[in-house]
């Protein structure tokens, strides 16, 4: 995954270099801010190293405000996120999820998202880029959330945060519940450990408590048939995030 306080096109070298097969790129500022980066000339840059990519708007969009006003700015910016995603050559431009404002009942925000997705939808579509949702840490509530909205969206997708899903949950948390929901909609998994409490970007088996059982995770995701990318959503020196890698991928070739 890029890390957006640096300069994109060495974010992708690194990349590539580091034997990684596609760039989960972050489309926030400063290094990557939309209006700020020529997207055709990335594209180029991704082809010309082989690497696949899955581009994410970014997570401060506030979707979520009480003013109309910042909603719609923040709906433009995900409309131009989706053209940056078809520009590099991506198939899919993930969300995050921020519920709605906070005046709304549930019954209106499921409406207000549906709304706001049709949008998104359609504008991937014409595109060619397929729109998905991502789980956020505050999970009170939100697989319910999550069921309501897919269930009114039958073309978004899913990108499902193993790290989010271990935080304030059971001892196992929620991924087998999550692909017993959607696994047919499942386009992305990222995964990183926490102790529980808080998203903390952690190589898997850094948290001393409370953190995720990686072989089982791997396992789950293996039991209902994924086998598309899986992000290492890991936060610190990159030393962890090579070792982490080389576990996952050693774990994943054994679990069944």
């Amino acid at each position: 995954m890029t890390r957006p306080a640096r300069t994109l096109d060495a974010e992708i070298t690194w990349i590539g270099q580091n034997g990684f097969d596609f760039v989960d790129l972050r489309m926030e500022a400063p290094g990557a801010a939309l209006e700020k980066i020529n997207w055709r000339t990335v594209g180029q840059q991704l082809r010309a190293a082989e690497l696949g990519v899955v581009c994410q708007a970014a997570a401060y969009l506030p979707t979520d405000s009480p003013s109309p006003l910042v909603r719609q700015a923040a709906l433009d910016e995900l409309r131009r996120s989706i053209d940056a995603a078809q520009l590099v050559g991506a198939s899919l431009c993930i969300t995050h999820f921020h519920g709605w404002p906070a005046y709304l009942a549930d019954q209106e925000g499921y409406d207000y998202t549906k709304q706001l997705y049709d949008v998104l939808l359609k504008h991937g579509a014409e595109r060619g880029v397929a729109v998905a949702l991502e789980n956020s840490p505050r999970n009170l509530h939100q697989l319910k959330y999550f069921r309501q909205i897919f269930h009114r969206l039958p073309t978004l997708k899913l990108a499902y945060n193993i790290g989010h899903s271990n935080i304030n949950t059971n001892a196992t948390g929620q991924t087998r519940e999550h692909l017993f929901a959607f696994a047919e909609r499942l386009a992305h998994v990222r995964l990183s450990d926490n102790d529980g409490r808080a998203a903390q970007y952690l190589p898997p088996g850094a948290a001393s408590s409370g953190g995720i059982d990686l072989a089982h995770e791997l396992r789950t995701l293996r039991s209902f048939q994924y086998d598309g990318a899986i992000t290492l959503q890991i936060d610190g020196d990159r030393h962890w995030l090579l070792a982490s890698a080389a576990w996952v991928r050693e774990l994943w070739a054994q679990v069944v």
